[in-house]
């Protein structure tokens, strides 16, 4: 090899050194957002001190939809808060109000006492299992915490038994 290809490959060399090392940051910077999830806060509810056994109560609560680094608008969202008497206890579970069909609002009737969706005549129990019309599953379930007696939840959703 002559001493003017070894010249030629050794500034291409650090020619091409350079240039990773100056685009690696920028391609790290956009692309840091898909590999990253970012927790989800805890949201307050309300203090349900006074929500009543067996009476699913509905609560709008500002939840972000977002489940990674890129910053999304929190939302407004239904959540109901069902004191349910459940095996001789109660039992708190937090529903989301959205119907596993079609992902329409469903709403709580107090004549049918069940959730009704009424796009497609979907139907589930207090405690959100599906009991009737198209809904492949249970309403979804919402992550929730007391402190004390208030209720906090955060965007994320289990299925429901």
């Amino acid at each position: 090899m002559s001493r003017r290809r070894f010249m030629i490959m050794g500034i291409n060399a650090a020619g091409a050194a350079t240039g990773l090392l100056i685009a690696a940051p920028i391609v790290g910077d956009i692309l840091s957002p898909v590999f990253y999830k970012s927790k989800q806060p805890w949201v307050m509810v309300a203090d349900i001190r006074h929500v009543p056994v067996g009476v699913p109560t509905a609560y709008v609560v500002m939840l972000n939809d977002s489940g990674d680094a890129w910053q999304v608008p929190a939302v407004p969202r239904t959540v109901y808060v069902v004191k349910a008497n459940l095996s001789n206890a109660v039992q708190l579970i937090t529903l989301s109000n959205v119907c596993t069909h079609m992902q329409c609002d469903v709403h709580w009737d107090v004549n049918l006492q069940v959730f009704l969706c009424p796009c497609h005549g979907g139907l589930y129990s207090m405690i959100g299992t599906n009991i009737g019309g198209p809904p492949p599953q249970p309403l979804f379930r919402y992550q929730h915490k007391l402190v004390g007696t208030t209720l906090y939840v955060r965007n994320v959703l289990t299925e429901g038994q």
